[in-house]
């Protein structure tokens, strides 16, 4: 059978049937619908008897399919917000209307950043470890909660550390894995670094590190290995492996991984963190394979088409309890051009003052015509602000970054051009994402807000939240 697009209309869920013509509805976002027209439907009269028979008799069973399929990909966002004591309500993006509960470990609220959401439903709460292992990690059972949509269980995260002896030296191997929801929902993404250092005297000479990728079955088990990386024999000329030495960090979609990741080679540093190199991992053909990048990813906020385009924040270089000792940008990278959609100095003219102001968090828009950002500061408006360590005094620009705080939190959306242009600055604002390619759903006063970027709009909700952080736009 032909289905033959006929038309796509703002049609708030009516179904329209035109005289003789089998019209069906496509749910394909909120509020909009398409309509598909069978044209096998249009040409029976002219079928010989034998083609007839078989048009009526398979024209039920692939309408039957349709039906079915039409919710799962009609399937509009999901909307989630965590709060105390312990649970997740899941509401209508559309009406706000509550639709269910689910009970999670109340240590989670605390930890918005450990918990993901994927738009299967599922969620996951996994608080990270990180490398070195501190006694207290050894210690202590590492377990991610898992709710898989139905049901809740725990997964042991395979924290480990092996001591051994090589010569004189100690050898101590550890590992602490991180995981990720996938955005099918069919499995769990694992990533890790399985580092070997040696030690004398508890003094650190030189480590060895290898980062892995696999994925597992939703209880953990069944790993099947994806890709690997190993990192040459790092020496450790401070005694502390860390300021030296690389380890692998990923980045993966909030929804959940599909078709990419990045994999960025950090180094902690002692003064400054240092960027080595990146990788964009993608899976084709159900091989997963690595792509070099031309230049290391400081701090990925979002990224869309298979890694091909991406936001990315280059933070303040500040160390030693000074905030403002370099620019703040975010950059869009589209096809290996790059362009400034945010610049604290241009912006801002803040250089005299300790007080950076930088992007929190970024989102493309699904059809990537536009992106938002949150920017936030390091000041707070009524507390005293520094000179910066080489800045001079300067009221006009102390004034200036002053009407600035004011105005923050907010949200500025970008369009993705070659020079990018200001679409909207929305004060006291914070980003949760996009609705779709025109609305934005925002946390004002701690109530969610839909914004029309396109009419300026403003649709308020009655749904309270404590911060933007424990909300989950998917």
């Amino acid at each position: 059978m032909v289905f033959a697009f006929v038309r796509e209309t703002e049609l708030a869920g009516t179904v329209r049937r035109s005289p003789g013509v089998g019209a069906r509805i496509w749910q394909a976002a909120p509020g909009r619908v398409s309509i598909f027209a069978t044209s096998a439907q249009t040409k029976t009269a002219n079928l010989a008897p034998a083609s007839y028979n078989f048009m009526q008799k398979i024209l039920p069973v692939v309408s039957a399919l349709v039906l079915l399929t039409m919710p799962l990909l009609g399937q509009g966002k999901r909307l989630w917000v965590l709060r105390a004591p312990g649970e997740m309500a899941e509401y209508d993006p559309s009406t706000f209307a509550a639709k269910q509960t689910v009970k999670v470990p109340p240590e989670a609220v605390e930890s918005p950043g450990s918990v993901s959401v994927n738009r299967m439903g599922q969620i996951l709460y996994a608080p990270a470890v990180s490398l070195p292992l501190a006694d207290e990690d050894v210690r202590s059972a590492h377990q991610a909660w898992f709710w898989n949509g139905h049901s809740a269980t725990t997964i042991d995260l395979g924290v480990k550390r092996e001591v051994g002896v090589t010569g004189s030296n100690q050898a101590v191997t550890e590992s602490a894995p991180l995981v990720s929801l996938s955005a099918d929902g069919g499995h769990l993404f694992w990533f890790a670094d399985q580092v070997r250092r040696l030690q004398r005297e508890g003094v650190d000479l030189a480590t060895t590190a290898m980062w892995q990728a696999w994925q597992t079955d939703l209880n953990g088990r069944g790993r099947e290995e994806l890709v690997e990386a190993k990192f040459p024999e790092c020496r450790c000329p401070t005694g502390t492996c860390e300021e030296s030495c690389p380890l692998g960090v990923v980045w993966t979609p909030e929804g959940g991984v599909e078709k990419f990741f990045v994999m960025t080679q950090f180094v902690a540093g002692k003064t400054a963190p240092e960027y080595k190199a990146s990788t964009r991992y993608h899976q084709e053909g159900g091989k997963w394979t690595g792509e070099a990048l031309a230049e290391p990813l400081q701090r990925v906020l979002d990224a869309a088409s298979v890694g091909s385009v991406m936001i990315e924040a280059i933070p303040d270089t500040g160390c030693c309890g000074w905030s403002n000792q370099s620019d703040d940008q975010t950059l869009a990278l589209r096809s290996g051009k790059k362009s400034t959609v945010f610049d604290e100095q241009a912006t801002y003219k803040n250089p005299d003052y300790d007080v950076s102001f930088y992007t929190a968090n970024a989102r493309l828009s699904p059809e990537l015509e536009y992106v938002a950002m949150t920017i936030v500061s390091t000041a707070q408006l009524n507390k005293p602000i520094q000179l910066a360590e080489d800045g001079d005094a300067n009221p006009e620009e102390s004034q200036r970054i002053r009407k600035g705080l004011a105005e923050l939190p907010a949200v500025e959306v970008k369009s993705l051009e070659d020079s990018p242009r200001r679409v909207a600055f929305l004060p006291h604002a914070t980003l949760v994402g996009w609705m779709s390619e025109r609305e934005l759903l925002l946390v004002e006063d701690h109530v969610l807000v839909v914004y029309n970027v396109r009419t300026g709009a403003r649709r308020k909700s009655s749904v309270r939240v404590e911060d933007a952080t424990q909300v989950f736009l998917r």
